[in-house]
Formats: C-alpha cells, structure tokens, sequence
C-alpha cells in the first residue's frame, strides 16, 4: 500500500463529500410539510412522512434509493482504496466514481424537483428542507472528485484520421 499516490486535495473533496452525503441521508431532513400541508394531511390521513409527522429524512422516505444513495456515498473511499492498492483497471481511476456521483444527483434532482414523494392529498404542502440541499451539493463533489481523478496523469495518444 501506497499512500504517497493520493492526491491530498481530491481525497479532502472526496472524503468530506462523502460524508456529507452519508450524514445527510440519514440524519437531515429532507422534506417537511408547510402549515398548509399539515392541516390537510391531518384532515385527510395521507401522510409522507409518517402519521403525525411534519419531517423525514431520506432513509425513511425511501426504501430502496436511501440504499444507492449510501453506496454513493461510500465511492470515493473506494476510489482511494483502488489507488492506495495499485489496482489495474482497464478504464481510468476514479469514471466509476463519477458515473456514482452523477447518478446520485441525477436520483436526488428527481426525487426533489421533478417528483416529490407522495401522491394525491399526501403531497400537497410537502416542500424540501435543508438537507435535500445538502445532498444535492454533496453528489456534485462526489462527481467532480471523480472527474478530477480521471484526468489526473492520463495521456491520450492521437490517432490518425478514420482510424479506430
């Protein structure tokens, strides 16, 4: 193990993205209800984030995304892992860190923006707390910790016109 082959900055980025992403999924909340949506969701019964509950983080809101958005999280220590070990790999370090970082903020941006959870009565009044945010920011340093790792020390040799 070499520890020397670790770029301090992109390791900070990576490590502190990461966990922030992690925190934010399990302990920030992520949606919460207006006073609006309280009235109408204790008037009908359609609750998102639970019976009497005005805010839920994301690993109580969903059951399989929180779960992908954890490993996610969980990329950029493997992305160290893989450097430290020296691992040959047939594509360059750190593009599945950053297909992982994409596709968490793909997932968070959909979830939030285009489709809150909930459906009928038990979305009207839900809105984005604190958290969502957070994630959200934490997923684009996943995905840039990613992308600055790919770059790093990689030579592109030309080839000749209409060649493959």
């Amino acid at each position: 193990m070499d520890f020397s082959r670790l770029d301090r900055n992109r390791l900070l980025l990576g490590a502190i993205s990461g966990s922030v992403l992690l925190i934010s999924i399990l302990f920030l909340p992520w949606y919460s209800y207006d006073l609006a949506g309280i009235d109408k969701a204790a008037d009908s019964g359609d609750w998102v984030c639970g019976v009497g509950d005005t805010s839920c983080t994301a690993f109580d809101t969903f059951s399989i995304l929180s779960w992908l958005l954890i490993l996610a999280a969980l990329a950029p220590l493997i992305l160290g892992w893989i450097i430290v070990r020296g691992h040959r790999l047939s594509w360059p370090p750190g593009e599945m860190t950053m297909v992982a970082g994409f596709a968490a903020l793909v997932l968070i941006a959909y979830n939030g923006i285009i489709d809150k959870p909930g459906s009928g009565r038990a979305e009207i009044g839900i809105g984005l707390d604190y958290g969502y945010w957070i994630a959200l920011l934490a997923s684009i340093g996943i995905a840039a910790t990613g992308f600055l790792r790919s770059q790093a020390g990689q030579q592109r040799q030309r080839k000749a016109p209409g060649t493959v």
